[in-house]
């Protein structure tokens, strides 16, 4: 085996519980998403993991994947016990709210699907450029969804 071993570093200061997924970012290389128990996701620098780079919250059960999209290094996806699929735009932290949209979550949620009865096990990003928004997702009761924001929410005519 062709393998180099680069040692491994807790990440005991980002997450309470145990760490179910994790994504490179695929146009940063030190860059990762993680998913945890705790209901959170964590994006973390891989040069320092002393703290997370932030952390995305709004999830209200165990993340159990995390997919960083394909075509925009800003756009990451996560799934997990609470049935839903939350797409995030990184670009976005921080991005002062008014009251009502603070009402529906922080200013990085992109978007919530909720069209899964189970908890969603794995998410995949649509790796064709001609319909890059396009997402598949599967849940524990052998479902499979395909399925894309409205243009309404893509910013779209």
């Amino acid at each position: 085996i062709n393998a180099e071993y680069m040692g491994s570093t807790p990440v005991s200061t980002g997450h309470s519980a145990e760490i179910n997924a994790i994504s490179t970012n695929p146009y940063s290389p030190f860059v990762v998403a993680t998913g945890s128990a705790d209901c959170q996701v964590r994006v973390w620098d891989l040069r320092s993991l002393r703290n997370p780079l932030c952390g995305l919250t709004h999830h209200t059960d165990a993340v159990l994947s995390v997919s960083w999209a394909p075509f925009n290094e800003t756009i990451l996806a996560s799934s997990g016990m609470d049935h839903r699929v939350l797409l995030w735009d990184l670009a976005r932290v921080g991005t002062t709210q008014s009251a009502e949209e603070a009402s529906e979550g922080p200013p990085e949620l992109l978007f919530v699907h909720g069209g899964h009865t189970n908890t969603v096990s794995d998410i995949s990003w649509n790796a064709n450029a001609d319909d890059e928004w396009l997402m598949a997702s599967v849940a524990d009761d052998n479902t499979l969804q395909t399925w894309r924001m409205s243009e309404d929410v893509l910013g779209g005519p």
